[in-house]
């Protein structure tokens, strides 16, 4: 089963984050730091935590709530994390073939946690295929006696009544035979003792050895440079998730090896087995550290001198060294003295490789990783995470690094803000409409691309903002789809953060490399950037006016759409129903539907489109406008 979405509620400083929608095998927290990205993952991870972590109310629960909320019972009531998840087949065969063909089929279900440890379950199912399935494990004529009922409360009442009421002459057998159902409906774990009946139980009970378990690795798991055989061995299973032995204890499993090899006496075997270790390390980390590709890992043992016990002295096994080489120099140093970006990943490298064996569903979450790795080593991880991890499981990820953030997976990105006491930490994915500073790394993470693309290649096109990023991007894909043109793949599109910033951007990078600009003819900018054609700065033939592939003369980007189109997006965005008989006459839809509603945020349509295109139809008129802008568009390449 996958995680669809999450909510936190009344836990550090979120009092309800609501739901976060997980539409993707990875997903991004972006915020600020104190904005409550590490809160939501720690909730999460004490949903089902891999090492047996519980809530604590007195570290988590609101300060600011905690008096009145005791006072007023709330706590004991309160649930700080709240899941769905989506059941596959195979989680469904599980309960059915132990309950009965039926008795649940592909749902969402819910699983929400109490801070005493209580878990709280929301299933539908249906109980008349258990009791058939139950009947036919009973002698006739009981079976069909348990055939008349349809619910496990009838079935069980009815069976307490009958192997309870005093028997007639010659029954025995039959009461025996109802006592002995009403066991049997026990021990299955449809009932419980006293024959409460209900198929919920079982099926929860079947359904919890199923569920993901969270895996999150944070610094305090980085693996130690030298490690005491002794402290490794007595580490417990599965040990604490605060401990470096923890991470220990994983790299001997990925090595595929014990204590006792890596301790051996003959000096060959013992040899052998390290090189082994070292070679299938070295290449699992040079995978993806591409920072130096002249790294080796080195598995070494020291030994120590102990009484031997027969008198005198011996060498013993006593340290696990792991170090790192550098072919360049042929030069060696403990783990613990290489950068903390190469500690931290070859850590989770081997931390995570203990989960990606087990064969069970593990949900990773990632408190702000890489984070002291360089900015290309940080796209290396990010690689890492879609190649690597998330073929496997499901990613969560927090970040503030603007190299943490792919913008071509801008889907994926969750923006966190702490609103303040009173409504606590938000969580959204209303990526195009957010406060600045939170939006920083994503603003960033664009600043940067830009940067790279001018050195990529020479096809720019650029647009106002990044709105039109998206309408052009989103809907060139659309019509793709379809078999019409879409947008050329050679076109890096740049947001410009405005038109008046159009003309400022081309003047910059005009003379050097090919640019192509997108502009509403009403903009502001619009008048500047004429200014450069009839200056040689920018060729005629470069400019594209988006009312040149629409019926209005000083049409906007958003009046290539039908008007019911651009309503289905504006309605979804703001989660109103504005039909188009209720805009007042005019021309151009976003002033219209201002005149009526008031001026709005343009990002949040752009940003409904870009999560919810797929579930969007939209009219012929629109698909054509757009198909004849991004026609224009393709045909100013060089």
């Amino acid at each position: 089963m996958k995680v669809e979405k999450f909510q936190v509620m009344k836990f550090r400083n979120f009092i309800n984050s609501g739901e976060i929608e997980v539409n993707a095998e990875v997903i991004c927290f972006v915020g600020k730091n104190g904005s409550g990205k590490s809160a939501l993952l720690e909730a999460l991870y004490l949903l089902n935590p891999v090492y047996g972590e519980e809530f604590d109310v007195d570290e988590h629960y609101p300060r600011w709530l905690t008096v009145q909320d005791r006072r007023s019972g709330d706590i004991s009531k309160a649930v700080p994390i709240r899941a769905w998840f989506e059941l596959d087949e195979d989680d469904c065969a599980a309960v059915n073939d132990e309950l009965g063909e039926g008795a649940i089929s592909p749902q969402t279900i819910v699983f929400s946690k109490q801070y005493s440890g209580k878990g709280i379950w929301k299933i539908k199912s249906s109980e008349a295929p258990i009791v058939k399935a139950f009947a036919n494990t009973l002698p006739e004529p009981h079976g069909e006696f348990v055939r008349k009922y349809k619910t496990l409360d009838d079935l069980a009442s009815a069976l307490a009544e009958a192997s309870q009421a005093p028997p007639v002459s010659g029954d025995e057998e039959q009461a025996g035979a109802f006592g002995a159902a009403e066991a049997a409906l026990v021990q299955k774990g449809l009932v419980e003792e006293g024959l409460d009946g209900g198929s919920f139980e079982a099926i929860a009970r079947i359904l919890k050895k199923r569920l993901p378990k969270f895996f999150r690795f944070s610094d305090y798991q980085t693996l130690p440079g030298r490690v005491d055989f002794h402290e490794i061995a007595s580490v417990a299973d599965p040990g604490p998730a605060s401990s470096g032995l923890r991470t220990a204890q994983a790299l001997i499993k990925l090595a595929e090896t014990d204590l006792e090899r890596l301790g051996d006496d003959a000096y060959e075997l013992r040899k052998g087995e390290l090189e082994a270790i070292s070679i299938d390390l070295t290449n699992q980390v040079l995978e993806y550290w591409k920072q130096n590709p002249s790294l080796t890992v080195t598995i070494d043992v020291d030994k120590e001198t102990v009484p031997a016990p027969g008198g005198g002295q011996q060498a013993v096994a006593r340290f696990l060294d792991v170090r790192i080489a550098d072919k360049r120099t042929g030069y060696s140093n403990n783990f613990d003295q290489r950068s903390t970006g190469f500690q931290w990943f070859f850590s989770f490298l081997v931390a995570f490789s203990e989960f990606e064996t087990l064969g069970e569903d593990v949900v990773i979450l990632l408190d702000e990783p890489a984070l002291g790795l360089h900015g290309r080593a940080q796209a290396d991880f990010l690689r890492f995470i879609d190649e690597r991890l998330a073929v496997a499981s499901q990613v969560f990820y927090t970040t503030h690094s603007p190299f943490m953030v792919d913008l071509s997976k801008i889907e994926r990105v969750r923006v966190v803000e702490d609103r303040g006491p009173d409504d606590g930490a938000k969580a959204s994915s209303e990526v195009l409409a957010i406060d600045p500073d939170t939006l920083f790394p994503l603003q960033a993470a664009l600043g940067y691309d830009i940067a790279q693309s001018l050195f990529v290649g020479p096809d720019n096109l650029v647009v106002e903002g990044t709105s039109d990023f998206v309408y052009l991007s989103v809907m060139g894909l659309l019509l793709e789809y379809q078999g019409k043109s879409g947008l050329d793949q050679r076109w890096r599109v740049l947001p410009a953060g405005g038109a008046t910033n159009i003309a400022t951007f081309v003047a910059l990078v005009g003379p050097a490399l090919d640019v192509t600009v997108v502009i509403d003819a009403d903009a502001r900018g619009f008048q500047r950037v004429q200014g450069m054609v009839k200056s040689a700065l920018l060729k005629p033939e470069r400019l594209v006016v988006v009312a040149d592939a629409a019926t209005l003369k000083n049409a906007d980007i958003e009046d290539l759409f039908s008007e019911g189109d651009y309503l289905k997006l504006y309605n979804g965005a703001f989660g109103v129903d504005v039909k188009v008989k209720d805009l007042p006459p005019g021309d151009r839809i976003v002033k219209r539907l201002e005149t009526k509603e008031g001026e709005f945020n343009h990002g949040k349509p752009a940003d409904y489109l870009l999560r919810h295109h797929a579930e969007l139809t939209f009219a012929t008129g629109s698909l054509d406008r757009f198909e004849a802008l991004i026609q224009l568009v393709n045909n100013t390449l060089s």
